[in-house]
């Protein structure tokens, strides 16, 4: 038994590597932990450029409108988020759950669930493979990888919005727990994606059904007052908790965020033995699907 697992944390090591899974989901993180930070830098040097060669009936203008958006804090107030180091980190860590998270699932596909259409496991389960053996090294490697490309991009970001932006500057402890939170929200997606993929066989469909899903269910549950005490909760708080203002008090949200944190956990180890009882409640169809001809 120890010699399966050995060989299978081998061959998913191999599949991690060489399929390019670990190059896309660098590329998935750090891509957009670098781009928006510089994008949203190059668009408010945009705006400074684009303010300083207005002429003085344009000036007047830009505070008439000024004035007409004083309900939002006037129109200095809007764009001062765009020179905010916590608004764009906020932003940055918001986007790791939208395009980067999208773009993984579509990435690890093959270790989803793919390789039983391509009927990939027809020798390994003919010479006595347990299920057991073929789920752990899934479940450690891509959810340990997440958990630390997305902790690191975070710490990336947070950096480059502290470099980059003058105004709100976000200590280390909070870029750190930023990090954290969001982390752990894409190891737990990640992992449910996992599940899914495999009990299924088809982990192009879990693709859409996992992103759409979780937008779906953060929407729901947000629209009847339970935004908090649960894993959608990491999300709205890594979207909140950075650009509130100073009066804001980070111990009273600090349960719900651990709670989430928590159920985030049990959640994933539940997954992985949802995936174990289907696999072993049935059997992966290797047949040929091909008639002969006669």
């Amino acid at each position: 038994m120890k010699a399966q697992l050995k060989h299978s944390l081998k061959k998913e090591r191999a599949l991690f590597f060489r399929r390019y899974h670990f190059l896309g989901m660098v590329l998935a993180i750090f891509g957009f932990a670098i781009a928006d930070p510089l994008m949203l830098k190059a668009l408010d040097s945009m705006r400074e450029m684009a303010t300083q060669m207005q002429a003085p009936t344009q000036t007047a203008q830009i505070a008439a409108t000024s004035d007409s958006l004083a309900g939002v804090g006037g129109l200095e107030g809007v764009m001062s988020m765009f020179q905010s180091a916590a608004f764009v980190f906020s932003y940055t860590l918001v986007q790791f759950a939208s395009y980067s998270l999208l773009i993984i699932m579509l990435v690890i596909r093959s270790a989803a669930g793919g390789e039983q259409k391509k009927r990939a496991m027809i020798v390994p389960l003919c010479s006595g493979l347990q299920n057991k053996n073929y789920l752990v090294p899934k479940f450690v490697i891509y959810p340990i990888a997440m958990f630390v490309l997305t902790f690191l991009g975070g710490l990336t970001a947070g950096g480059l919005c502290n470099a980059l932006f003058k105004l709100d500057r976000v200590s280390f402890g909070m870029v750190a727990f930023g990090a954290l939170i969001m982390a752990v929200y894409m190891t737990f997606i990640v992992t449910v994606y996992l599940s899914l993929g495999i009990c299924s066989s088809r982990p192009g469909l879990m693709v859409g059904a996992v992103y759409l899903g979780q937008a779906f269910l953060q929407y729901f549950l947000d629209a009847r007052g339970l935004s908090d005490y649960q894993p959608f909760t990491l999300i709205s708080a890594a979207g909140s908790i950075f650009t509130a203002g100073e009066d804001f008090d980070l111990s009273q949200k600090l349960p719900s965020i651990y709670t989430a944190m928590g159920l985030c956990v049990v959640i994933g180890v539940l997954m992985f033995f949802l995936a174990l009882g289907v696999l072993n409640a049935k059997r992966i169809d290797n047949t040929e699907e091909n008639k002969p001809a006669f």
